[in-house]
């Protein structure tokens, strides 16, 4: 295979980096997250070696996202960081047998990944023996990273390859040679597969790892979901953006719009480019394409993928970027071939953001375009924003500017409300931007919309996804209950949520 590096998207360890590489072999082209391990030498100095079988693993998972490789990579790649340093901060590492060390050494990872690796003395004083210095994770990341580093290891223990490659490097410096500790991680894993309580019988789910009693999984959540609320939306979106002055944020408060009028997730706006926006009898469409795989016509008329058309540009795609324009992508079904965004039934919401979007784009975007810098590269994002220290008047919109222009906007609409639940964006109260999406999925459901059809407009993959949307709020339980102790029907949640709503406008 030959393959191209891209060092502006590495991530980087003590002992390791992770660089996307593009991948060709015979039949396709790939782009996957490569390890490289840095590993000591007698001489004070490091050798960097590939390491080899991920390009396996990641050939047997090749439909897997890009995000989900880059987890494995980098969940091998702390822990190498932690077996190597352990030994150079004085903490031994485990000889190559004995199931007691092993399990000293990955309960020390789980966690140092969990709580991080500094601490502080009887002075207050904060120490690292190991050097990492890395902050806790937390639960849910570090469940994720762990999940993956298992299922990496159960794949090598299956792959007689990849078994002879960790056979062939293994020596008998432990210190100086990581691969001795994933040896150590096959061997328990092989161990804890075949012990007899393997063999029991059960109908528990098994767990993602192999220290769920250290580090349990974050709970599943239980109540109702976290939607922002109904009372305040108008006032939020037509008032929230802009300042005591009278002068609005238009970029910030389109996004705003959108994401309640289309049930968007934040990051997945700031992908858009001006040419996935069509108005079709003064309706705005909009599309969801793949930032990376999605196609797109060039110049010449023909079909590239979006990030290919990017790289022409001197751009890349925001889910590889680094820096203020990284952008997440979570995945949206179709969003290979170009998927459309559906409204919320709210024709007064759906006009204005179909005006904001129209003013938009042949006003404030060229203005904002028209104040940048000549040598600045050209891009074909849709939404910009006014440029800050770290970016260029007419540069993409950052995520970073998004969270303060909300919180910001939510601090204003509790401060007009007397509100203390609007002090700050706060998920329980579905006052953060996803509580967006939210709203968006529990209005369709309150209006008796399928499920199948939900799934459709919000672009989930799975039927099941929707059900989150389901569960009844304390209110409406209540309403319930006392509809059926009076013999009444109870009233129609879409229209009382609409009424309150459009009270607002």
């Amino acid at each position: 295979m030959q393959k191209s590096i891209s060092f502006r998207t590495a991530e980087r360890g003590l002992f390791h980096v992770v660089v996307r590489q593009t991948v060709h072999d015979a039949s396709a082209t790939a782009h996957w997250p490569v390890l490289y391990l840095a590993l000591p030498t007698d001489a004070n100095t490091k050798r960097v070696v590939r390491y080899a079988p991920l390009l396996d693993f990641f050939d047997d998972y090749s439909s897997m996202s890009y995000a989900w490789m880059k987890n494995t990579a980098r969940s091998v790649g702390l822990f190498v960081d932690f077996a190597l340093a352990s030994h150079r901060g004085g903490q031994s590492i485990p000889k190559p047998h004995g199931s007691w060390t092993e399990r000293q050494l990955f309960r020390s990872f789980v966690r140092c990944l969990l709580h991080g690796t500094i601490q502080v003395d009887e002075d207050g004083r904060a120490f690292d023996q190991t050097g990492l210095h890395w902050t806790g994770l937390g639960r849910r990341q570090a469940n994720v990273l762990l999940s993956a580093l298992t299922r990496h290891f159960m794949w090598l223990r299956s792959d007689d390859k990849a078994n002879v490659w960790v056979e062939a490097i293994t020596t008998h410096k432990v210190a100086n040679d990581p691969i001795v500790s994933l040896r150590l991680a096959l061997e328990l894993v092989r161990r804890r597969e075949t012990s007899l309580l393997g063999h029991v019988k059960t109908t528990r789910r098994a767990p993602s790892h192999a220290f769920p009693h250290i580090l349990k999984p974050s709970p599943a959540r239980t109540g109702k979901v976290p939607t922002f609320p109904a009372r305040y939306l108008g006032r939020f979106l037509y008032g929230g953006f802009t300042n005591d002055s009278g002068r609005c944020d238009d970029t910030a408060c389109l996004l705003a719009h959108l994401i309640f009028a289309l049930g968007l997730r934040k990051s997945e706006p700031l992908h858009l480019f001006l040419s996935d926006v069509q108005f079709i009898r003064n309706t705005p469409w909009i599309f969801l394409h793949h930032p990376e795989y999605g196609q797109i016509r060039d110049a010449q008329g023909s079909a590239i993928s979006r990030g290919v058309y990017l790289q022409r540009l001197g751009w890349t795609a925001r889910t590889l970027a680094a820096g203020p324009f990284a952008a997440g992508w979570k995945g949206v079904a179709d969003d290979d071939v170009g998927t459309p965004g559906y409204w919320l039934p709210i024709d007064p919401l759906i006009a204005r953001t179909a005006a904001l979007l129209r003013r938009y784009i042949f006003e404030t975007r060229p203005r904002l375009i028209a104040t940048r810098p000549k040598t600045a590269l050209d891009h074909p994002f849709l939404l910009v924003g006014r440029g800050s220290k770290d970016t260029l008047a007419g540069d993409p919109y950052t995520m970073s500017a998004f969270d303060e222009a909300w919180r910001a906007a939510i601090v204003r609409t509790g401060r007009r409300f007397d509100d203390s639940d609007l002090a700050m964006p706060r998920k329980a109260f579905g006052t953060t931007p996803h509580g967006a999406r939210h709203f968006y999925g529990r209005f369709l459901f309150t209006a008796g919309v399928d499920g199948e059809v939900i799934r459709q407009c919000m672009h989930h993959r799975s039927l099941e996804a929707h059900k989150v949307y389901t569960r009844l709020t304390p209110d409406e339980i209540d309403t319930l209950l006392e509809a059926a102790s009076s013999g009444t029907s109870p009233p129609d949640p879409y229209r009382r949520l609409r009424e309150t709503f459009l009270q607002q406008l």
